[in-house]
């Protein structure tokens, strides 16, 4: 008689169970290892793996730096510019002296009041422009009375006259009359923007003599007598014009771009005259730094600023009117009335430089004396 096979003993572990065991063991010892580390890790924190450089990235793009007065430029302006190939991003800041009355001359472009030209050229060089940006197409009385009258070194790329404005009542006839400067301090509602070189400037022009005729004892007389005459009616001109908006202000002297960019101030109850025998003309001009090292690229910016298409749009982008435009022709595209005549054939520009900020040095004071010192010089001042 066979005897039976002897069944397998299950208290013993097949080879089936011993990958489970390696496993249990390996996850073990993993566990033990991580509880270690933490148990032996310094206390302090663990330094970054990446540290922030001390010093800007190599990698930063490149700008356009244009310091600019007036009216900005459009951002969509800047913006199209920027994004013709190979063009540099456009940072427009405001045009502004520093602390210490200086102008800043980290520039590229500079677009400023050619009554400002002259001033910030004593601190920044200008590149001369003859044969880098020229002057086709650009109406003839502005290249004449630009600030740079040699077209050297500027070039004209925006105009605003100024005139008188005045609140009427509704229906009443769009022709106004003039308030002769010998009558502006009796004008009920008037008040006008507080600067001295423009009031004189009027002051003159309304006489029907050159503004620029006589130097500067007549340009000293003339901002005197204007002051005199408009004693507690002088105020800034955003105040002026907020004044008409709002009917506190009946007569003022003002830019025409205000009343283009919000033609309807006041209920549409505002109005401009202008001098029979002129008026005066605020010019916008365009200067490039010669050492700047982006001179090709603002080369390109102020010829963009000057092309057809964005002269054409000045007028109801910026309120100032475009100077690439045919004589006699200055106002095509306006949506006002303008005072008619030719008294633009008249008008006149301001060449005299704005007074030059005096900036005093501050005494040196000893912090822990009772009472400051007093020199003889001091005494006899």
């Amino acid at each position: 008689m066979e005897e039976s096979p002897t069944p397998p003993d299950s208290s013993k572990p097949t080879d089936s169970r011993r990958p489970g065991l390696i496993g249990l063991g390996l996850l073990a010892a993993a566990l033990l290892g991580f509880a270690a580390g933490q148990w032996f890790r310094p206390a302090g924190p663990e330094p970054e793996r990446l540290p922030a450089p001390s010093i800007p990235s190599v990698f930063q793009a490149p700008k356009l730096v244009v310091y600019q007065e007036g009216q900005p430029i459009p951002q969509l302006w800047l913006d199209t510019f920027s994004s013709a190939p190979g063009h540099l991003k456009v940072e427009a800041r405001q045009l502004i002296r520093g602390e210490n009355g200086g102008w800043p001359t980290d520039g590229d472009v500079y677009l400023l009041k050619a009554r400002s030209f002259s001033e910030v050229g004593h601190s920044v060089l200008w590149m001369d422009l003859s044969g880098k940006i020229p002057l086709t197409g650009i109406n003839p009385v502005f290249q004449s009375q630009s600030f740079d009258p040699n077209n050297l070194k500027s070039r004209p790329w925006r105009v605003s006259p100024w005139f008188f404005m005045k609140r009427v009542a509704p229906g009443t006839p769009h022709k106004v009359a003039f308030a002769a400067p010998s009558r502006w301090a009796n004008e009920n509602g008037s008040i006008f923007p507080n600067d001295p070189d423009l009031l004189a400037a009027l002051w003159i022009k309304s006489q029907g003599r050159p503004i620029n005729f006589g130097g500067e004892a007549v340009q000293s007389t003339a901002r005197q007598q204007a002051e005199a005459a408009l004693a507690g009616k002088l105020a800034p001109e955003e105040d002026c014009w907020r004044g008409l908006k709002d009917g506190q202000v009946q007569l003022s002297f003002l830019p025409s771009w205000r009343l283009v960019l919000d033609p309807q101030a006041g209920g549409g109850l505002i109005r401009w005259a202008v001098l029979p025998n002129g008026t005066i003309v605020d010019f916008e001009v365009a200067g490039i730094r010669q050492d700047s090292s982006r001179s090709e690229m603002a080369l390109r910016f102020v010829e963009f600023l000057l092309a057809p298409s964005q002269q054409a749009a000045l007028l109801g982008a910026t309120g100032y009117f475009p100077v690439r435009s045919r004589p006699g022709q200055e106002w095509t595209g306006s949506t006002l009335i303008m005072p008619a005549g030719n008294w633009f054939d008249r008008s006149e520009f301001i060449l005299w430089a704005y007074p030059r900020p005096v900036v005093v040095q501050p005494q040196l004071i000893e912090t822990n004396a009772a009472t400051p010192s007093i020199t003889p010089e001091q005494k006899n001042e």
